[in-house]
């Protein structure tokens, strides 16, 4: 059977037609977006966040009494904090905790002057004099913070002057020229900073690793309160510490009234609470695709067994002219591929579609990935195969002689 005759059959049924190319291009937009949300959480498993994550502790507190001085407050936690054994640095954490899961959304830029310069998202610390060593840095060029670098105060304090930025960060900022003396400007203000050191990569702030920046990360010398209501530490603890701190820490704060511990946490357990909600949504979307793809595998079958069925008449005086059972199959598979394939080049712009929307209202990981785009593809592309050839199998065994009798 010619090919212009094949299309001439396609369009006699334009119902059943429209129908399955709208099946098949649904299925891959849900598909392959959720496809593209699993393999990218896939991938930020498996990237290294290079911290020492049993030893670097998260910890966060909400002051609700608006009569406690929360500078003397820090002051008494840091010394109790300090003084456990296990403790081997404290620090108030100004900004972000390690891999946290509040989301925030600090930038820096290297020009002040262009309205137009690019904003870097990063993951930004403002600590104490213990904060390098709670967060276990590794200066890379340059130097640590001086003791007379250091800030700390409240709201109202004037900023420090100098940064220590991530070898990541200071690549992307100055794309190869040294960063030693450098100024950066931080947020919608441009706040400057000089930049007197980087640090080997580590992957710190929640909001750097959920915009896939992962080793983008700033600390400044400031330890400065009063923001918010919240007062939150970075602990580092000797090494093989048991979990026993976690609660120890706990009833050690807890002895301050007026405030509620939020959380006290490993900074792994940080990291696998962070992958865990987003990998959720990845289940959710994998749940709906399966769902999908067997809505429009019956669908399909229920189709083209409808179509069948109309024409049995047809399919039998083809047959009673000399056409094979394999002729018969060959011809019923290229209809439904035809349509099978105007559904797939509809989907791939709908995947895009849904990808955007998704990126933009619910700001879900999982970007177009082109190898996972064809496999997708390929698979559904067999599925509709698969689910045409059980009713085209079953048209073959029309036999002439029924349709002669049926006249």
């Amino acid at each position: 059977m010619s090919l212009k005759h094949i299309l001439k059959l396609i369009l006699k049924q334009k119902s059943i037609s429209i129908l399955i190319v709208f099946q098949v291009a649904i299925t891959l937009m849900i598909v392959s977006n959720s496809a593209f949300i699993s393999y990218a959480t896939l991938q930020n498993w498996l990237i290294p966040s290079k911290l020492e994550e049993k030893q670097i502790l998260n910890v966060v507190t909400h002051v609700y009494d608006e009569q406690v001085d929360k500078g003397q407050l820090i002051e008494r936690d840091l010394a109790a904090i300090r003084a456990l054994s296990e403790v081997v640095s404290a620090t108030y954490s100004g900004e972000e905790n390690v891999i946290d899961t509040r989301r925030s959304s600090n930038v820096v830029y290297s020009d002040n002057l262009d309205e137009n310069a690019k904003d870097h998202s990063i993951a930004l610390f403002g600590v104490d004099q213990q904060g390098v060593g709670s967060l276990m840095l590794n200066i890379s060029s340059g130097r640590d913070f001086y003791a007379n670098e250091f800030v700390m105060g409240d709201a109202e304090t004037t900023p420090a002057s100098v940064a220590l930025i991530s070898d990541d960060l200071a690549k992307t900022l100055f794309e190869g020229t040294s960063p030693l003396g450098q100024t950066v400007f931080l947020n919608g203000s441009k706040t400057p900073y000089q930049v007197v050191g980087t640090f080997e990569d580590k992957m710190l702030g929640e909001g750097a690793t959920y915009e896939q920046v992962w080793y983008h990360g700033m600390v400044i010398p400031e330890a400065i309160y009063g923001r918010n209501n919240e007062i939150n530490y970075i602990i580092r603890v000797t090494p093989k510490t048991s979990e026993k701190i976690l609660e120890t820490l706990e009833t050690l704060l807890y002895q301050e009234p007026g405030r509620i511990v939020s959380r006290v946490e490993f900074s792994a357990r940080a990291k696998k609470r962070l992958w865990d909600g987003r990998s959720s949504f990845a289940f959710v979307m994998f749940a709906i695709s399966a769902v999908a793809l067997l809505i429009t595998s019956l669908g399909i079958i229920a189709l083209v067994t409808f179509s069948v069925k109309m024409r049995h008449k047809n399919l039998g005086i083809l047959r009673a002219l000399g056409a094979s059972k394999s002729m018969v199959l060959k011809s019923l598979l290229i209809e439904n591929s035809l349509l099978a394939m105007v559904g797939l080049v509809i989907g791939f712009f709908l995947s895009l579609w849904l990808n955007m929307a998704l990126l933009q209202t619910l700001g879900v990981q999982g970007t177009p990935n082109v190898m996972v785009g064809i496999a997708v593809t390929l698979f559904v592309w067999l599925l509709t195969c698969f689910a045409a050839y059980l009713p085209a199998r079953k048209a073959t065994l029309i036999a002439p002689a029924q349709v002669t009798k049926a006249n």
